[in-house]
């Protein structure tokens, strides 16, 4: 793994908003996590939920082309793939899940997660998925 990418992730809140890397909350969202279940909740109502038993795609997508750099979001993609939780980058609790999700999903692609993050207009990256064979690499 990326030591400087695991580095920024595990960082507390309190430091990662010191160092300017967690931007303040202005969407109102929250995703939490626990070990059964991602949560998402938007102004302290429930807006969505998926287990982690039912994750079966992780992507970064942005939400406008407009803005540069692009507004990036997690897209999390369960079974049927229909009611998927868009998570804003910099949302409270965004962090804790990207080091949940690097621990629990083999194969979770933090290159991609790099790629995804330097990319200018339409950003749409696959970062983990359950169908795509990981292998592991000898060097």
């Amino acid at each position: 793994m990326l030591d400087w990418l695991s580095r920024i992730f595990a960082q507390t809140p309190q430091a990662r908003a010191t160092a300017g890397v967690e931007p303040p909350d202005t969407t109102g969202v929250r995703v939490n996590h626990d070990a059964d279940v991602i949560t998402l909740t938007s102004d302290g109502a429930p807006a969505g939920r998926i287990l982690w038993k039912d994750l079966e795609a992780v992507a970064i997508v942005s939400g406008s082309t407009r803005t540069d750099p692009p507004e990036l979001s997690w897209l999390l993609a369960g079974a049927d793939r229909r009611r998927p939780l868009l998570v804003p980058m910099g949302a409270p609790g965004e962090h804790t899940l990207v080091q949940a999700m690097q621990a629990r999903l083999d194969g979770f692609d933090n290159m991609a997660v790099v790629e995804a993050m330097s990319a200018k207009g339409h950003v749409s990256f696959t970062i983990w998925d359950v169908g795509k064979p990981h292998e592991m690499i000898d060097t």
